[in-house]
């Protein structure tokens, strides 16, 4: 069985994007320190097609509410 890759997201706008997009999380807990709220996703390919697609537009100050299909 392969080791599955994870990552902590932090940032609730962008998982709220995500979400938007049909990209769930598979846990979500709080920082024992800060408190903070994060999200724990699976890295496969279409996550990081929606990341790239929500941080493109971010950075160009547009919102686009689209699904990728």
């Amino acid at each position: 069985m392969g080791k599955k890759k994870v990552v902590y997201n932090y940032n609730i706008e962008e998982c709220n994007q995500l979400f938007k997009r049909g990209v769930f999380p598979i846990g979500c807990g709080k920082h024992d320190k800060t408190g903070n709220v994060f999200h724990v996703f699976c890295v496969n390919s279409r996550y990081l097609k929606v990341l790239d697609d929500i941080r493109f537009f971010a950075s160009q100050g547009t919102k686009n509410n689209r699904t990728p299909r």
